[in-house]
C-alpha cells in the first residue's frame, strides 16, 4: 500500500462549511503545516493534447476563467485569514504554475510534483521525494504544493 507521511491536505471548496473550519485554519496560521492543492479547473478532457510541451502553455489544457477566479478566491482567503507561507513548489504544467501564482503569488517548479498520468517512469523517486519533504515541517511559514494529477 502506498502512502504519504502525515500532511495536512486543505481543500478549499466553494462552501462556507470549508472556509469556516476553525481547527484547519488554526494549524495554518501556527506555521510548520504542508498544504498540497491541486490545480484549479481547467479545460475538460484526459490528459494533455497530443505533442503537448511543457515550454508551451498553448500546447495544454490550461486554466478556465472559472479556474483562475477560485485560484484567487484561495490566495483571498489565504491573506484574509493570515497564513505564513515559506515556499510555493509547484508542478511543472501551466495550469498548476498558474493556479500557485494566482493564488500565492509565486511559485517554483519542483519535478516531484510532475504528472505521473502517462509517464511512471520515474513514481518511485518522485514518491520518495514526496514522503521527504512532506515530513519535514518547515521552521517557519506553512509550504503550499500545487500538483497536477498524483497517483499515489
Amino acid at each position: 500500500m502506498r502512502w504519504l507521511v502525515p500532511v495536512l491536505f486543505v481543500l478549499i471548496e466553494p462552501s462556507p462549511a470549508a472556509a469556516d473550519d476553525a481547527v484547519v485554519w488554526e494549524l495554518l496560521r501556527g506555521d510548520g503545516q504542508v498544504v498540497l492543492m491541486r490545480h484549479a479547473v481547467r479545460t475538460p478532457g484526459v490528459g494533455d493534447p497530443a505533442g503537448f510541451r511543457l515550454d508551451d502553455c498553448a500546447t495544454q489544457r490550461n486554466l478556465t476563467d472559472a479556474g483562475r477566479a477560485d485560484a484567487k478566491r484561495v490566495g483571498s482567503v489565504f491573506q484574509a485569514r493570515a497564513i505564513p507561507l515559506r515556499r510555493v513548489p509547484s508542478s511543472p504544467w501551466c495550469r498548476c504554475l498558474e493556479t500557485a501564482r494566482l493564488a500565492f503569488g509565486r511559485a517554483e517548479v519542483w519535478w516531484p510534483l510532475s504528472n505521473l498520468f502517462d509517464n511512471r517512469a520515474r513514481e518511485a523517486e518522485q514518491v520518495r521525494a514526496l514522503k521527504e519533504i512532506a515530513g519535514r515541517r518547515p521552521t517557519s511559514g506553512n509550504r503550499s504544493k500545487v500538483a497536477g494529477r498524483l497517483a499515489l
